[in-house]
């Protein structure tokens, strides 16, 4: 039996994330229920301990999820993230497994320390066909044979895909319920992924567009962050409501979500600071939109 605190912390997971990840909570219960079973012993032991698949549009915070929730409960660098729009070719498998007995591959280089760990998957869509044959191993009976002959076990582990299928769906049924668009996104997902991978994945969860005042929420966090993170080295900000306005629009893509947001504060929040030392000799102080030159400005 898990310890108390244990207990409550896993408690907490599902309140951790609608403080950090906004405009998903139709999601974060089920993704959270994933890992608690996990973390409680209550999946098969034959399979690797929770696995599922994050759908819909870009920039809606299905990576964010996987790194909120690896970052709870397990710290940092438990995390293994594989962009498989770059195993498309038709050496995929090789590159992920191993050329001969000396090399053990991408995946044999990330299994290396401590488990559990998040096997995260990103963009599914875009891997080769027979990089989808692996995972189907990887899912059930969870575990993997390298080039090298060792074989990396993942039923300790968990597994997590993500993928822009069904985010043409989304975004066209935005005024849709979401028990409606995630029909639709689940039907596109059903045409493109064999049955065979499908029914390894029990849990599908399908991210909705983010509406305005969502934007807005994602954005305050995202300021109220960098601008923390300046202080912490020495530069103490102050940011008008204009200048919010300002960066949301900069920052929000409709195609590509709040992806472009956290780079576009960054940016123009140091750009600011570094006016302002160039300036005065101090990066301290108010930030305003200046309309002239269509940028922020400290105002000291």
């Amino acid at each position: 039996m898990p310890s108390a605190e244990r207990l409550a912390h896993l408690r907490g997971l599902e309140a951790h994330l609608r403080v950090r990840l906004r405009g998903q909570d139709h999601v974060l219960a089920r993704a959270a229920a994933v890992f608690t079973r996990g973390e409680l012993g209550l999946s098969r032991s034959d399979r690797p301990r929770g696995v599922f698949l994050a759908v819909g549009p870009t920039g809606t915070g299905k990576t964010e999820l996987v790194l909120l929730v690896a970052r709870y409960l397990f710290g940092e660098d438990r995390v293994r993230r594989f962009d498989l729009s770059e195993y498309q070719r038709t050496d995929a498998v090789e590159r992920l497994l191993g050329a001969d007995r000396s090399d053990s591959g991408a995946i044999g280089r990330a299994a290396c320390g401590v488990s559990p760990r998040v096997w995260l998957f990103d963009e599914l869509e875009k891997a080769h066909p027979k990089v989808l044959d692996l995972f189907i191993q990887m899912l059930e009976p969870g575990h993997i044979t390298l080039a090298t002959g060792e074989v990396v076990s993942l039923r300790n582990d968990y597994i997590a895909f993500t993928s822009n299928l069904g985010a043409s769906e989304a975004m066209r049924m935005a005024r849709s319920n979401i028990s409606s668009i995630e029909q639709a996104v689940l039907r596109r997902v059903a045409e493109a992924l064999r049955p065979e991978m499908l029914a390894r994945i029990p849990d599908r969860l399908v991210f909705a567009r983010l509406a305005s005042d969502v934007q807005r929420e994602i954005a305050g966090l995202h300021l109220a962050n960098e601008v923390a993170r300046l202080k912490s080295v020495g530069f103490d900000l102050e940011v008008s409501r204009e200048a919010l306005e300002f960066l949301m629009r900069e920052g929000f893509h409709p195609q590509m979500g709040a992806r472009p947001l956290r780079q576009t504060i960054e940016r123009h929040l140091q750009d600011a600071v570094v006016r302002g030392l160039f300036s005065t000799g101090s990066g301290a102080g108010r930030v305003e939109f200046d309309v002239g030159s269509n940028s922020l400005r400290l105002v000291h």
